[in-house]
């Protein structure tokens, strides 16, 4: 075929090109693929190997997180490229866990949901933290309270209270991953983050949010109004005289 006709002419320059000015989101994922088996692949056309690969697997995510033996029975890939693309997620992972170290801002809510996002959306069992930050909204400290299902609010609060004490934070968020993908509270969340807000009150600790991360999206019980339900619960039974707040 004539060069001058040959759509494919130059182009890798023309992706890379792309990728330049705007970045692997302007790609589609098919288009990620190919450009990420560039190296590994030199001499053939890398479009048709990524497009094979979301066929069999489904999607970008499924393809990263297969093992290179199952990335190799694709046609046209080779053992190197299998293992690059196999590393991928643990790259990724590593990533974040290397940029939580440089103590994040998160002054804005979508700062915090990135940050949040950046460990826990990929979580395959459920996990809650506690996250101290700063009057300046930089990070203090990041603690696991509990894992797995387990509804022992009791323990996870008294975990909190020991955090706070210890780490002498003033601000706190909550946190906490639902894998099965539903951003919803559930009966045993609701009643972990009524007594939370209780701890926090009586300990002049500020719970800025409680946040629930799911594949979904995500839920807030700030947004909500589910915080100021249950501090106005707290204070009305401060008022009545059937609590007592050490602030007082």
């Amino acid at each position: 075929m004539d060069k001058k006709n040959n759509p494919h002419v130059n182009h890798r320059e023309r992706m890379r090109t792309r990728v330049a000015e705007n970045s692997l989101d302007s790609l589609n994922e098919h288009e990620v693929l190919e450009y990420l088996l560039y190296p590994f692949i030199p001499r053939k056309d890398t479009n048709g190997i990524a497009h094979d690969l979301i066929s069999k697997f489904g999607s970008l995510a499924a393809v990263l997180d297969s093992d290179p033996v199952a990335l190799s029975a694709v046609k046209g890939m080779t053992k190197n490229a299998s293992l690059y693309l196999s590393s991928m997620s643990s790259l990724a992972r590593r990533y974040y866990s290397s940029k939580m170290l440089q103590k994040p801002k998160m002054e804005t809510r979508g700062q915090i949901l990135d940050y949040l996002k950046s460990f826990m959306s990929t979580l395959e069992e459920e996990r809650i933290y506690a996250i101290c930050v700063d009057s300046a909204g930089r990070l203090k400290e990041r603690c696991e309270l509990g894992k797995g299902t387990s509804d022992d609010c009791k323990l996870r609060v008294r975990e909190l209270i020991m955090l706070c004490q210890n780490s002498q934070t003033k601000y706190v968020y909550l946190a906490h991953n639902h894998p099965s993908g539903i951003a919803k509270p559930s009966v045993e969340d609701i009643e972990f983050t009524k007594w939370a807000v209780t701890a926090c009150e009586m300990m002049d600790v500020l719970l800025i949010d409680h946040i629930i991360i799911a594949k979904d999206g995500h839920y807030s019980f700030q947004q909500d109004g589910k915080l100021d339900e249950f501090r106005k619960s707290y204070l009305k039974f401060v008022d009545e005289g059937r609590i007592s707040d050490r602030r007082n």
